[in-house]
């Protein structure tokens, strides 16, 4: 008997990464690309990446029946998103001779949680340029909360600190600050620039993007180390966020009573030991049973997760 092969595709804002492999493990093909929101580089461009990179697929392997494919996609946050990404893997997948006997298209975090959980209740934060989380009480009800973007959402993300260190430095500098910060000296250096004027004109550059915001919240674990008041305010605000993102959506579900696991990812969460631990105090104040599990494995690993429930299911 032929073993099953599954298709995992985990389609980023900035890159976009293809696993193909049997059931039990054995990789067939891997292969990376660019991104693939298509919210940001518009339909027809994210038809190119996702064909090129499956046409590479088939070339490279000549197999041509997947017995499950997930695309788990960045972008996909209302029905009318769903409906678009749908029809553009379609589309995708038409140009290629794969045939497809399970194909699923999901949200890319959706996707994590159920790669995670498989049918148990759980929920998963995450922290990184953007925030966002969900949560499932393990019988194919999902809650989603946040994940509204940097203009308008957000909070406690890479973004959403950034910010906040950027308005401290330029309080500071104006003289509205009455207590000294470390992180204006901390900024100019990593941006290497010599002045808060400077650091106006990089924010305010032709080329920005919300990424370069986030990129300043970098920082914030050294000037924590060095005990700066205003820095430990902005971990604190953000942790606060994010603890109460992580319980509103446990709460819509009603699952918080009996112990389950919130699984924590991105790069706030991952590299600032501070906000970690005061979210996750603040958090298991309101619910006891809660665990935390940090995410240490690639992405594509839980959207390959996701496809064996599928397959299970």
């Amino acid at each position: 008997m032929t073993e099953r092969i599954i298709l995992a595709i985990d389609g980023g804002a900035t890159k976009t990464s293809l696993l193909l492999r049997t059931v039990s493990g054995n990789v067939i093909f891997e292969k990376t690309s660019s991104g693939s929101n298509y919210q940001t580089i518009g339909a027809e461009k994210v038809v190119s990446v996702l064909t090129n990179l499956l046409l590479k697929a088939y070339q490279a392997t000549n197999y041509s029946k997947i017995d499950c494919a997930v695309f788990a996609m960045a972008g996909i946050d209302t029905e009318r998103d769903l409906t678009t990404v749908k029809q553009i893997i379609e589309t995708a997948c038409s140009n290629v001779p794969f045939t497809i006997n399970n194909l699923i298209v999901e949200n890319d975090v959706l996707a994590t949680l159920i790669g995670l959980t498989k049918g148990s209740p759980g929920a998963l934060l995450i922290s990184g340029t953007g925030s966002i989380a969900f949560a499932t009480d393990g019988r194919e009800t999902f809650t989603r909360t946040g994940g509204w973007g940097h203009r308008a959402s957000d909070e406690g993300s890479g973004y959403f600190i950034g910010r906040e260190i950027l308005q401290t430095i330029f309080r500071t500098a104006d003289g509205r600050n009455t207590k000294p910060t470390i992180l204006t000296e901390l900024v100019l250096k990593k941006l290497e620039i010599k002045s808060v004027e400077q650091l106006n004109s990089w924010l305010y550059q032709e080329q920005y993007t919300n990424a370069q915001t986030a990129s300043i919240s970098s920082v914030l674990p050294e000037a924590i180390v060095l005990e700066d008041e205003l820095a430990i305010n902005i971990a604190q605000n953000a942790a606060k966020e994010l603890s109460l993102l992580a319980l509103t959506t446990v709460r819509k579900l009603e699952i918080g009573n009996t112990p389950f696991t919130m699984y924590l990812n991105g790069g706030v969460l991952k590299h600032n030991p501070f906000i970690l631990a005061e979210f996750e105090q603040y958090t298991v104040n309101v619910l006891p049973n809660i665990s935390f599990t940090l995410c240490n494995e690639n992405p594509i690993t839980y959207i390959t997760d996701r496809a064996l429930y599928a397959l299970k299911t």
